[in-house]
């Protein structure tokens, strides 16, 4: 039953044209297919990149390392996958005998790490190409395969209790591997460069957010229905 009219035909109003503005946002006109969503995830993603460049401390990681010596033996989960770990570690310098799912590596740490930080800085400047020229397969799956690989590696160092060299290993894989990995393909936007946009994209949000609350306050106002207490009548004495 309505209760308020004026009230109600706001909140209609504010609701119908809240459902067109989502239309229109989740349409792909935002370039290259995009919708609304995905241009604002780009765009921030954009901006934590420029602030996720951690290779120069990473590489430094990966140096302090080197002249240990690691003789690890880890499982792949098939032959095919161990044959591509043994093209990542071959390549480091590392002496690899693979045996079906298992392959042995015997190398120096510090270059593998370093191989590492230097796949991850190609990935992270989106030149992918060099990686794929590097092992002969593409880019994203060697990183891939650093990753799962590595993982072996860091229980393998573990239980030899080799822990500083595991810390060593972590900080390469989080600092270096990972935002590689992640920000492939995204570019690097500054905050101090799109002041003007990511203000504008904030400023829409919150509305946006104001705009569908205002839309079901109105609506439920003109319907009689409050969220407020009824109160009570008082009883004659």
């Amino acid at each position: 039953m309505i209760k308020n009219k004026k009230a109600l035909v706001i909140g209609l109003v504010l609701l119908f044209s809240f459902i067109l503005c989502y239309v229109g946002m989740m349409s792909p006109n935002f370039g290259n297919g995009r919708n609304g969503l995905n241009y604002a995830d780009d765009m921030f993603n954009s901006f934590s990149k420029g602030s996720s460049n951690f290779i120069k401390e990473s590489t430094k990681v990966a140096q302090s390392q080197n002249g240990i010596n690691v003789n690890l033996t880890i499982k792949a989960s098939s032959a095919a996958e161990a044959v591509k770990w043994g093209k990542l570690y071959s390549s480091a310098g590392a002496i690899v005998n693979v045996k079906g799912s298992s392959l042995t590596i015997n190398g120096d740490l510090g270059k593998i790490l370093n191989s590492v930080v230097i796949d991850s800085d190609s990935m992270y400047n989106n030149n992918g190409k060099a990686v794929e020229k590097r092992y002969g397969y593409a880019a994203r799956e060697a990183t891939n395969d650093w990753n799962n690989s590595l993982k072996k590696i860091d229980s393998a160092l573990k239980s030899k209790s080799m822990f500083k060299e595991e810390a060593a290993l972590t900080k390469v894989v989080q600092k270096a591997l990972e935002p590689g990995y992640n920000y492939y393909g995204v570019e690097v936007k500054k905050v101090s460069e799109n002041k003007v946009s990511l203000a504008l994209l904030l400023l829409f949000y919150l509305l946006y957010t104001v705009w569908y609350g205002f839309g079901l306050f109105y609506f439920f106002e003109g319907l009689g229905i409050s969220a407020s207490k009824s109160h009570k009548k008082a009883e004659a004495n």
